[in-house]
């Protein structure tokens, strides 16, 4: 199990540290005004770079079985991974599917399009830096006060703050790992 560890630590961390990272960096950029839109671009690149990462982490885990995460199939990881899934941490918080999310975001920013029946996703168009307001996403994510963030817009209309769904994914994969949840959004 070491092994699968040591990679979410080497690789998935530091993924997601450097889009909270981008992230703030933007934040401070919209504060003084000056180099938005270099650090607009910088939130995007790792927003995909985070979103990729995370998402092929279920090939490693796949290809390096270590008892007890050892699945048959890449479905069978990813189903474990969402089984142990809560919307930010929140026992009583209406179900997400954000596994399946992750994989469509993830798919969107290496193809574009998306041409599977099931994408949830249309493609990479649909992953923008944008400003919600009141009522567009779940209580409690993302953003307050229509903050510019990466939202992800579903086919059916349907917006998640980026930042919720890589939380959670990576939240599920330490839970399914066995390992200690640092507070949110310190990864």
């Amino acid at each position: 199990m070491q092994p699968i560890i040591d990679r979410f630590n080497s690789l998935i961390r530091p993924a997601l540290r450097n889009f909270a990272a981008a992230d703030a960096a933007f934040v401070a950029a919209q504060t003084v005004g000056t180099g938005v839109d270099e650090a607009r671009q910088a939130v995007m690149l790792a927003a995909r770079q985070a979103a990729i990462e995370l998402h092929h982490f279920a090939d490693f885990v796949l290809t390096n079985p270590a008892p007890p995460v050892a699945f048959a199939d890449l479905g069978a990881v990813r189903a474990a991974v969402q089984s142990h899934l809560l919307f930010l941490r929140e026992p009583r918080a209406p179900h997400v599917d954000d596994v399946a999310l992750l994989r469509d975001v993830a798919d969107a920013f290496k193809h574009y399009k998306l041409d599977r029946p099931n994408a949830t996703v249309a493609g990479a168009e649909a992953i923008i830096m944008t400003g919600t307001g009141w009522g567009k996403l779940r209580y409690g994510e993302g953003k307050w006060g229509g903050t510019e963030q990466v939202i992800v817009e579903r086919k059916s209309g349907d917006q998640r703050a980026l930042s919720s769904v890589l939380q959670n994914v990576h939240d599920a994969w330490l839970t399914l790992l066995g390992e200690p949840l640092p507070p949110i959004n310190q990864f």
